[in-house]
This record gives C-alpha cells, sequence and structure tokens, in this order.
C-alpha cells in the first residue's frame, strides 16, 4: 500500500513538472525600458536591440476607455511604469501585432496592481493560467468589496 502511494506521488509530481516544462518551452520573455503608456492596459516598450514594441497587459481589460476612470487607469499605469525596465512574458500577438503577455517590474504583476488599486477588470476573453486568473478575480472582487476606484 505504501509503496503505491509513493508512486501516486511520484507520478503526479512529474505530470506537474512535465505541464510546467511544456508551458514555458512555448513562453517567450522580452525585457524593455517602458517609453510610453498609451492607455491603462497598453504600454510602449524599447528593447535591448533598439526595436520599439508595443505590449498590453493580458488578463485584464479597462472599461469605458474615455470616462475618468480610463484617464485614472493610465494615469496609475504611467505612474508605476514610465522609464522603467519591465520583463513581458508572452505566447502570442494580437491580430494586430500586439504583443499580449503578463508585464512584471520588480518582480510585481503589473496587471495585478492595477487590478489592487479597482482601476482594472478581468478579461475573461484572453487566456492566462487558471491559477493566475483565479488570483485575479480574488482581487477584482477585494476592490469591489472595497469601493475602490471603477467600483466608487
Amino acid at each position: 500500500m505504501r509503496h503505491t502511494h509513493l508512486l501516486q506521488i511520484v507520478l503526479i509530481s512529474s505530470c506537474l513538472m512535465f505541464s510546467l516544462v511544456s508551458r514555458s518551452i512555448h513562453a517567450a520573455t522580452l525585457q524593455g525600458q517602458v517609453t510610453g503608456v498609451d492607455s491603462g492596459d497598453l504600454i510602449q516598450i524599447k528593447t535591448s536591440d533598439g526595436r520599439y514594441r508595443q505590449v498590453k497587459l493580458a488578463g485584464i481589460h479597462i472599461p469605458n476607455r474615455s470616462g475618468i476612470w480610463a484617464v485614472n487607469a493610465k494615469r496609475h499605469l504611467a505612474m508605476l511604469l514610465a522609464g522603467r525596465i519591465v520583463t513581458v512574458e508572452y505566447q502570442k500577438l494580437t491580430a494586430k501585432g500586439v504583443i499580449l503577455g503578463l508585464v512584471r517590474h520588480g518582480g510585481a504583476d503589473v496587471a495585478l496592481q492595477m487590478l489592487k488599486a479597482g482601476l482594472a477588470r478581468v478579461s475573461n476573453g484572453e487566456q492566462i493560467n487558471p491559477q493566475t486568473l483565479g488570483v485575479y478575480q480574488a482581487y477584482e472582487l477585494r476592490a469591489r468589496n472595497r469601493g475602490m476606484g471603477l467600483w466608487h
């Protein structure tokens, strides 16, 4: 019985490890300096090879792009990132060639920071890690319950 339990643990561990490795094989990482903030979820970066790239923060969207909260979201994102070095983990481009990825600065997930401030909503249309999606949804709910940002 003990041997069977140990074998199950090894098999589950192996499957999890394979899943993590196979995900990382398909993901790309890009690093650059933020040169502009186009909206509350869209930035411009300059990579080390001198190329300029547009990056959309995966997993969130800014409702009512012409309203006061869109302006506040853009201002907040600029405060967090303007001129800073970011790391982008991505797997795909949008139809317009925009990189769709998880943006990190100093190890912190920038989309999560926007959700914590109540300045973004979770986007259900983008494929992100289910665990990350759960965290995003929890922080959106927390901001909503506290009446922050959009939920004021």
